[in-house]
């Protein structure tokens, strides 16, 4: 009840203030906003870039925002862990601390459909992630948050955050047909199709507009046998999608100072199959014809259903200005049923569709308010309440009963629920403190409490000074925070090893259960960064050191809690000691002509290890992101690019019997050493493209990517475990009118 109190306080202040302010509010004139507040001055950190609207025409992405927000410094694409086992689904990754680590925003509110795909015995999901809920081209920008900057966002932002912001309504009506073609060369390699609208502008002039988006997408599947003589001749290449996209804004002025926006969003992402697993194993010998018959059929083994709606307030008064926001998401994964024991786990058994439901409720208030404490300070006090259901029923039937023995475990019982929920209370305060107009301090604080792993104190503080008139040092250091999953704490989500899973030191003899943990802490890091930034006439430059001490990672456990009547092993997921990353990103913007422009960015990660040596994310030594971009009028522009990837390491110490042993049968070799796996070497990826706007309402786009044809092929070993797609043809349509 304390919690509750504490969380809903700044509603009750902010609803006070609104009252008291309503009528004078009503009557004003509409308000400029003058102050920065906390959240925008920590949007200028060195750990924070910035994709315009722009940028994304520039750059045309082929399904969805990963591909040009890996272009920014400290983002790569894994998967969820260094395993790799699901290869080429591979999400953002931040500073490599993981996809689970990245927290997805869609105009501020979090996306978590993700968390209603299943989690694996090594931490894989079998997810593209949530990047790709908004069509590219409904986007106006997106904000990349690295570092301390992003804990104000609570769990699962220890690696950072990435906000999508979408178009806004228009004060005239105006509207856009897309289209867009991909075409890639070699014909193993599936093709894109994608159609797209909008339409926006007043229903009331000045009083209520709208807006309306829709988009048809479609990407064929690599074919099954395209890395066939290449390492692994069961390894599969990239699934195909298909997706459907429809959402609409009614955003009604009630007055020059408060709006009303109300959002709703609908969409449908199937995954066409192409022959991959988990493991890109074999299947078993009674399943090869279902698989021959799925990859035949070109079939969607999955299907994800996603609906959101969200009313926001908007307030500006004499005090400050609020945003109070009520937001709804319920997704239905629905998907062919995967196997729960090894051999392997995550192979589909059958061809009836099963479901999981996962729907999150959220309230959130926010108020800024300046004010003058001898230097200049704007306060943001702000509280959220979030409630989450799961009902998974297909993933909490894995029984005890193998090849004719049955397992009891004393207290366990072998049929089980799919339910599990979570509720969460946040409140926080960080203030903008402007010590001199060179000088700015943000300290902060946030208090969450979280109904499975309890409660969470996030601190933080971050700071910027100008040196003379170019130079500017920036830093900061807080303490983040990721609450364990729905699937980690349910004692009912059960998986099975048929032995080669078990822990290193268990008996032969021995075959393991793993269970869910209703004990597990938050996992947390220490967040630490600090840089220098220069900028003269057109010339911007940066550095920026990072370093995140990772503590608590959740992970499968091997300490023994209990032994069947039979002698196997039942364990449970664990937090473990800690985990280290460090680096340092760069920038580099050089203006050559009025009307030629060179960017870059870099990445090195100088560390990135487990408690045991493996690294957290199988991302590249070093990463360098290069564009050359001409603009000689406003009606041409064109773009050469190039990004090079350095050596990126694979995991070398056995965590368990599979890894040590290795399975001749299904091409796995003993993991004795990082130099027994294979190794992505360094490579370069060049691309280039021109868009010509015919006239006000005709503007068309051409480009080739992978310009000189650098692939790669996936063998599932070691760190190569995904595939570079070869040389491919775009273009892109746009006609407004």
């Amino acid at each position: 009840m304390k919690t509750f109190t504490l969380a809903i306080l700044p509603l009750a202040l902010i609803s006070a203030f609104s009252h008291a302010a309503e009528e004078k509010a009503a009557e004003q004139a509409e308000v400029d906003t003058v102050y920065v507040t906390a959240e925008k001055q920590l949007q200028q950190s060195l750990g924070v870039s910035r994709i315009s609207k722009d940028d994304i025409d520039k750059r045309p992405a082929v399904n969805d925002i990963s591909e040009f927000v890996r272009t920014m410094p400290g983002v790569n694409l894994t998967g969820n862990t260094a395993t790799g086992q699901r290869g080429n689904k591979r999400q953002i990754d931040l500073r490599g601390m993981g996809p689970e680590n990245t927290l997805i925003l869609i105009d501020g509110k979090p996306v978590n459909s993700r968390q209603s795909e299943r989690i694996s015995m090594r931490g894989e999901r079998n997810t593209r992630g949530d990047s790709n809920w908004v069509p590219v081209e409904e986007i106006e920008s997106i904000t990349v948050l690295r570092g301390p900057a992003a804990t104000r966002y609570g769990s699962g932002a220890m690696g950072g955050v990435v906000n999508i912001v979408t178009k806004k309504v228009s004060k005239e009506f105006k509207g856009q047909v897309n289209l867009y073609a991909n075409q890639p060369q070699d014909s193993k390699e599936g093709a894109t199709r994608r159609i797209g609208f909008n339409l926006s502008g007043p229903i009331i002039q000045d009083t209520l507009g709208f807006r309306i988006y829709g988009n048809l997408n479609k990407t064929d599947a690599d074919a099954a046998d395209i890395n066939a003589g290449h390492g692994n001749d069961s390894a599969a290449g990239v699934e195909g999608v298909r997706n459907k996209d429809i959402a609409g804004r009614l955003q009604w002025k009630i007055s020059p100072a408060q709006t009303l926006i109300l959002d709703s969003s609908y969409s449908r992402q199937g995954n066409i199959y192409n022959g991959d697993t988990q493991n890109s194993n074999p299947p078993a010998r009674d399943k090869v014809a279902l698989y021959n018959g799925l990859v035949n059929s070109k079939a969607e083994t999955a299907r994800l259903y996603r609906s959101a709606f969200s009313l926001t307030h908007d307030g500006a008064w004499e005090w400050g200005d609020t945003k109070n926001v009520i937001s709804y998401e319920r997704t239905v994964n629905s998907h062919l049923p995967e196997g729960l024991a090894g051999g392997p786990e995550g192979s589909y058994t059958g061809l009836d569709f099963v479901q999981s439901r996962l729907k999150n409720l959220r309230f959130s208030s926010e108020a800024n308010i300046p004010f003058k404490l001898g230097v200049d300070n704007v306060l943001t006090v702000g509280a959220e309440f979030t409630d989450s259901k799961l009902d998974d029923p297909a993933s909490n039937t894995q029984g005890f009963t193998d090849q004719k023995k049955t397992d009891v475990f004393d207290g366990i019982s072998a049929t089980r629920g799919g339910k599990a929920s979570q509720r969460n209370w946040a409140a926080y305060v960080e203030d903008n403190i402007s010590l001199t107009d060179k000088t700015h301090l943000i300290p902060a604080i946030r208090f969450d409490h979280n109904s499975d792993s309890g409660s969470n104190w996030s601190p933080a503080l971050n700071f910027s000074h100008q040196i003379g008139e170019n130079w500017l040092v920036k830093g900061g250091i807080a303490r983040a925070y990721k609450a364990p999953n729905l699937y980690q704490t349910n004692p009912d989500f059960i998986l099975y090893t048929r032995g080669q899973g078990c822990p290193i030191d268990a008996p032969n003899s021995v075959r393991c259960y793993y269970m869910g943990n209703g004990n597990l802490k938050p996992e947390t890091s220490i967040n630490k960064e600090i840089g220098l930034e220069f900028n003269k006439n057109g010339w911007q430059a940066s550095a920026t050191y990072f370093h995140n001490a990772y503590r608590n990672k959740i992970v499968i456990g091997d300490q023994l809690i209990a032994t069947s009547n039979i002698g196997n092993w039942l364990l449970q997921w664990e937090n473990t000691p800690k985990a280290t990353i460090s680096g340092i990103e760069g920038n580099l913007v050089i203006p050559l002509h009025d009307t030629l422009k060179w960017s870059n960015n870099f990445t090195y990660m100088h560390k990135s290890e487990d408690y045991q040596g493996n690294p957290l994310s199988l991302v590249p030594k070093h990463t360098l992101n290069s564009t050359l971009s001409w603009i000689p009028n406003d009606r041409f522009d064109a773009n050469l690019t190039f990004t090079h990837y350095g050596r990126t390491k694979p995991r070398g110490v056995a965590i368990n019997r599979l890894e040590r042993d290795g399975n001749p049968g299904a091409g796995i070799t003993p993991l004795t050493s990082e130099h027994n796996q294979t190794q992505v070497g360094s490579y370069g990826i060049w691309g280039i493209n021109a868009g010509y706007n015919w006239n006000k309402r005709v503007a068309v786009r051409g480009g080739v990517s992978n310009l000189f044809n650098k692939k790669l092929y996936r063998t599932t070993a070691g760190a190569q475990t995904y595939n570079e797609h070869g040389r491919a043809f775009y273009g892109s349509l746009k006609v407004s009118f």
